[in-house]
């Protein structure tokens, strides 16, 4: 069993695994998907296209989060696409993946890592060794000095 930590992006909570048996981190295409909503409204319909509107919304669990309230966070600065790397993904292949720097909140910190994008990670994130190492060390230096 892979331990794991509870972050935060812009006042989400996530849960990321940690395999210390890996170097570099992943990111599943469904987590960036997730952050990219703005870029592809997919609930937008065209003026040929009216619909009936619906007074009393129904929770769609497809949906999990209003789409007011998803709009009204600024995602701009949650993950930029910032080139291509060999690597080792979660099914134990080397591929030619994106590579997207990420950021989020541990126990008070502010991290951003670069993250390689894996097609067959089937979790949101995994956060390999030295990245988890960095959380920690500033985890506990933030602690002492508090």
């Amino acid at each position: 069993m892979m331990d794991e930590i509870f972050i935060e992006i812009k006042g989400i909570g996530f849960t990321f695994l940690i395999d210390k048996r890996i170097r570099h981190n992943l990111i599943s295409p469904a987590l960036l998907a997730f952050f990219n909503l703005r870029k592809g409204q997919m609930y937008s319909f065209s003026i040929d296209n009216i619909r009936e509107v619906n007074t009393k919304p129904v929770y769609d669990s497809s949906l999990p989060f209003l789409s007011d309230y998803v709009n009204a966070i600024s995602f701009g600065d949650v993950f930029h696409y910032v080139g291509k790397k060999v690597g080792r993904c979660s099914d134990n292949k080397l591929r030619l993946c994106k590579v997207f720097m990420f950021g989020f909140e541990y126990e008070g910190c502010t991290f951003s890592f670069p993250f390689l994008l894996d097609k067959s990670l089937d979790k949101p994130a995994l956060i390999g060794e030295e990245s988890f190492n960095q959380i920690i060390k500033s985890v506990m230096k933030q602690k002492q000095e508090t």
